[in-house]
């Protein structure tokens, strides 16, 4: 198939439907944001193997929530 290039398959717009990058041994991804799409380490495109279930990125979610009350 081809890349969407228009909405809804590609609602942000982005040339060829590109979302993220990553390096060839998966341990750096720059990606349009999703955070709540990887609150489990599993998730994740690369973990080091000694981290819990919970992601970095649920921390967010948790400030959040302690900074609104």
């Amino acid at each position: 198939g081809a890349p969407a290039c228009s909405h809804p398959h590609n609602p942000n717009g982005s040339p060829g439907g590109l979302t993220a990058v990553t390096t060839t041994d998966g341990r750096f991804t720059a990606m349009m944001p999703h955070p709540e799409r990887v609150s489990r380490n599993v998730q994740l495109s690369w973990t080091s193997g000694a981290v819990a279930d919970e992601s970095p990125w649920l921390r967010m979610f948790r400030n959040a929530r302690v900074f609104v009350g």
